[in-house]
């Protein structure tokens, strides 16, 4: 997914600078198209450059990945800039008019602020989404359970990574949960990402039923360019051992038992399906999953992490799962406040993309996640979701 913005983006801003080139750079002198192609090349070859090695080596440190977020928003900044400065000259060209060129300065101006406050401010202001869910056949002991759900960490290595996670972990351990659900892509990259740092800020999270994570597409080592020194199945071992660590125990492809009151719930984790593991996103999924929960009783009440929401009805296809918590979108980490839920490009892809969906008495909350895959975040703040289980 993100391979496809990037190359949409790069193709609208060659157009783009090919339409400046033929209405005003080959106009200019030598010495002003010098400063232009120096400009251009600063804001835009930095980010290539390092995702093209970094697809041959892993460029894994503090100050490739300092250099790529600020790449990308220089990317981002010199896209804006130069189509709306071409659809300026082209729509004042058609018209014989300076107004659709003042226009176009004006929303390019706008967005470029809107990228600057997605990437220095949005992106860092954590909020908490309430959310309670009643079911008429909830065990006794079970009603008012807490959970909260966490997903898409995204540890990786950014500035200052540790103050943000640091703060996440306050807000977790204030809302005082029963059960604490963390739904995947713990890292971005690779296992080391999940330093001593790291797991000693984690493992401050503690809940009376304890706290369980799954895989998520980036967990399983799926970006490692170099899998000759560092082998994927390597990197997962090494990720769960860590996990175990701090106390947060790794259920993927299996169940457990909770008791809650008295009574029993029962707690499962499906792993990143197969079939997209080559990290494509939106793909129909055709995976059976009888076989996760073969051995549950009827009467059970399920709980399904599922990092990918894609698999929602196929879980519902092979057992009645009341309620399933999913990641893996962040809505794009772009949304805008249109309707109960709002709108994002995500939702072109994907047929379930964030928030709450009812299924007859099964629901999936999908959390707009933590972190961030790209340093930017616009109308998707980073969530902590606390559940709460009412019996009606």
């Amino acid at each position: 997914m993100f391979i496809a913005i990037l190359s949409t983006i790069l193709l609208l801003l060659l157009l783009a600078e090919w339409y400046i080139y033929r209405c005003k750079i080959r106009g200019c002198s030598a010495r002003c198209r010098a400063i232009y192609y120096t400009l251009t090349a600063l804001a835009t070859l930095p980010y290539i450059l390092l995702w093209g090695v970094g697809k041959i080596w892993d460029l894994f440190s503090p100050i490739t990945a300092t250099i790529s977020s600020v790449s990308i928003i220089l990317l981002l900044i010199n896209a804006v800039l130069k189509m709306c400065y071409a659809a300026g000259l082209w729509l004042g060209t058609t018209t014989k008019r300076r107004t659709p060129m003042v226009i176009c300065n004006i929303v390019a101006i706008a967005i470029v602020g809107i990228i600057l406050y997605g990437s220095l401010w949005e992106r860092f202001q954590l909020r908490t989404t309430e959310v309670e869910l009643h079911y008429k056949n909830l065990p006794e002991g079970a009603d008012g359970l807490r959970i909260v759900q966490i997903g898409d960490l995204h540890i990786g290595l950014k500035p200052h990574r540790h103050k943000f996670l640091d703060k996440v972990v306050d807000q977790i351990v204030a809302l005082n949960g029963d059960l604490v659900i963390d739904c995947g892509d713990m890292t971005s990259t690779r296992y080391a990402e999940l330093d001593t740092t790291a797991m000693k800020i984690l493992s401050r999270v503690k809940a009376p039923l304890g706290v369980y994570t799954a895989m998520g597409n980036h967990d399983n080592g799926i970006y490692i360019s170099d899998t000759l020194t560092l082998p994927r199945a390597e990197n997962i071992r090494l990720l769960r051992e860590r996990q175990e660590a701090m106390g947060w125990r790794n259920i993927t492809d299996t169940t457990v038992v909770l008791g809650v009151g008295g009574d029993t719930l029962y707690l499962t984790a499906i792993d990143y399906p197969v079939q997209i593991k080559k990290g494509r996103h939106g793909v129909a999924i055709d995976d059976d999953y009888s076989s996760h929960f073969a051995s549950l009783p009827r009467e059970a009440f399920n709980i399904v992490i599922a990092h990918t929401p894609s698999v929602w009805d196929n879980i519902l296809a092979a057992c009645n799962a009341e309620l399933t918590l999913s990641g893996h979108v962040h809505a794009m980490q772009l949304k805008f406040p249109f309707g109960k839920r709002g709108w994002s490009p995500s939702a072109l892809v994907y047929d379930y993309w964030s928030g709450l969906y009812w299924n007859d008495n099964c629901a999936l909350h999908i959390t707009d996640g933590v972190g961030s895959s790209m340093p930017i975040r616009v109308g998707v703040k980073p969530e902590i979701v606390v559940i709460t289980l009412k019996k009606e």
